[in-house]
């Protein structure tokens, strides 16, 4: 990992070791809830049991760019066992367990390129979210960038040092607000494949 988890993580705990990639959730994927499709289907079924008992197909198509190369892959549905979430990832990336409330998808040849995703609370604050965010990345940079990515209904702030780009997203989410850190490189753009893979996060 990069020197600079030790500043990102340090607020909330004084010290981690990244032992999840070892645990990695990549043979978890989400089988259908038993009986789920049949009872979609009986006309007894109200809407709302339809969608308590929604069903995710295994994989999905993606679609994102790196350092601006247009690609579509493949990714399958996993289901974190630290945090109450499941979403699709790219099949160069694996799903693991960072510390309690806080998961990682990492890149397999290379885990120093990575994305740490928490869930926050519904009520959250996000003044506040923002406040400690830039806090964070000013200890890194005094200058703190929009990092230009697509971000649906969330805020983007960003730093670089030498050739590590830190990227900090909120996706504010009414029903799962998302917290998004990403650990990336100039010349090993990621960042839109994994925003595409968080934006596919559905909680519960």
């Amino acid at each position: 990992m990069t020197r600079w988890i030790r500043y990102i993580g340090c607020v909330t705990f004084a010290a981690f070791l990244l032992t999840g990639c070892g645990t990695t959730t990549d043979e978890n994927a989400d089988e259908p809830q038993e009986g789920s499709v049949k009872e979609g289907n009986e006309s007894n079924t109200s809407q709302g049991d339809n969608r308590n008992n929604k069903v995710r197909l295994m994989e999905q198509n993606l679609q994102y760019s790196i350092n601006g190369e247009a690609k579509e892959k493949t990714a399958f549905l996993k289901k974190s066992d630290n945090q109450p979430f499941s979403l699709y990832v790219l099949q160069q990336f694996r799903l693991s367990a960072e510390e309690p409330g806080k998961d990682i998808v990492f890149l397999t040849e290379d885990d120093s390129i990575y994305m740490r995703i928490e869930l926050l609370k519904t009520d959250v604050n996000w003044d506040e979210v923002e406040k400690n965010v830039q806090s964070q990345l000013e200890s890194i940079s005094e200058t703190i960038r929009d990092p230009s990515l697509d971000i649906e209904s969330g805020t983007g702030f960003e730093v670089e040092s030498g050739d590590d780009v830190i990227t900090s997203i909120l996706l504010k989410d009414e029903k799962a607000p998302v917290r998004l850190t990403m650990f990336t490189k100039k010349d090993r753009d990621y960042r839109d494949a994994f925003l595409e893979m968080a934006k596919t996060l559905m909680k519960g």
